[in-house]
């Protein structure tokens, strides 16, 4: 009788870095059959949104040796989620590989959780995973190689080389297009066809292509025009520029527009936006990591209830009564320190 296989669950994020990320061990998996499980097995590949994902156990029709989390901010509902895996649905090992800030400040909860832990803020997930692979001795096709290269100067905030400019189109094309239409046939076409070492048709078909690109048009006029009705009213905190944008943008798409007003003002931002929660978004976009300290500050003096992102862009909770003058006087203070 043929043994049984074993079965794969992985889950990543939308973005660009979570989808390269997942196309990694995709690769691994199927093409070089070494990592995460060596040989063939049955391997089951879904997006996970961060904010739903309390829904995840609803989503999980079957029982799996293997769970792996790529690019998702640790929470305490993931933590809890993965425990009631492990200990009801039949899930032997959870492995979990990430770069946000969340995590990073919650390792001694991942470590109670997980199997296996691999975080580090300083680089993407996605060079987390490559780098894993070369640990496990898979080496990877240049195509997918080159796209983990573009990740990394993406995350980094640096200027794509001329050599990796197409693949950097691609790259944030396929981006935009997931993020407008959150399409899992889309998500999983595009990991494939990333995991694929022979040369395949894009996923992003000229018919594809044109169903989004309206949607995205109209979202970045929107991100465009928003930002800069928003910019003249910034105000000056050192080289910083505060803008409190709650009383228009309530949605999402919030660091898409810190990242647009940062670029019309030609400067750092800290940008507060509404949510329809108990709380508010302040979104701080500054490079050399300096969003990550001013955002450090901030949760240590009590002003925030919890920090995300990235070290360049930082997310962070604020309570929805805050004071906008006590927030203020407290970017002064945490630019001082974080300098």
């Amino acid at each position: 009788m043929e043994e049984k296989k074993q079965k794969v669950l992985i889950l990543g994020d939308w973005d660009a870095d979570g989808v390269v990320a997942t196309a990694l061990l995709t690769y691994s998996q199927e093409y070089a059959k070494k990592y995460p499980i060596q040989g063939n097995v049955e391997l089951v590949k879904m997006p996970i949104d961060p904010d739903r994902i309390k829904y995840l156990l609803s989503q999980v029709k079957d029982s799996f040796n293997l769970v792996y989390f790529l690019d998702i901010p640790y929470s305490e509902i993931l933590g809890n989620i993965t425990k009631m895996m492990k200990n009801h649905f039949g899930v032997e090992k959870a492995v979990f590989a990430d770069h946000h800030i969340a995590s990073v400040q919650r390792i001694s909860d991942l470590r109670d959780v997980f199997d296996e832990v691999i975080v580090d803020y300083r680089r993407p997930t996605s060079v987390l995973i490559y780098e894993e692979l070369l640990k496990h001795n898979v080496p990877v096709h240049p195509k997918l190689r080159e796209f983990v290269e573009v990740i990394k100067y993406m995350d980094a905030g640096k200027r794509i080389p001329d050599r990796l400019m197409k693949l950097f189109e691609i790259a944030k094309m396929i981006s935009k297009a997931l993020t407008a239409v959150r399409s899992e046939e889309l998500w999983l076409k595009t990991i494939n066809w990333l995991a694929d070492p022979t040369p395949t048709p894009m996923p992003l078909n000229e018919a594809t292509w044109s169903t989004v690109k309206k949607i995205i048009e109209d979202r970045d006029r929107e991100v465009r025009d928003v930002a800069m009705r928003l910019a003249v009213a910034a105000v000056k905190v050192g080289d910083f520029r505060f803008i409190d944008a709650r009383h228009v943008w309530k949605k999402r798409g919030a660091t898409a527009l810190a990242s647009k007003l940062s670029l019309v003002l030609k400067a750092p931002v800290a940008m507060l936006a509404g949510t329809n929660r108990g709380y508010s978004l302040l979104i701080i976009k500054a490079p050399g990591g300096r969003a990550y300290r001013v955002a450090k500050y901030l949760l240590a003096e009590g002003i925030a209830l919890d920090i995300a992102g990235h070290p360049n862009l930082a997310i962070v909770r604020v309570p929805k009564e805050l004071d906008k003058k006590n927030l203020i006087d407290a970017l002064y203070n945490a630019l001082y320190y974080a300098s």
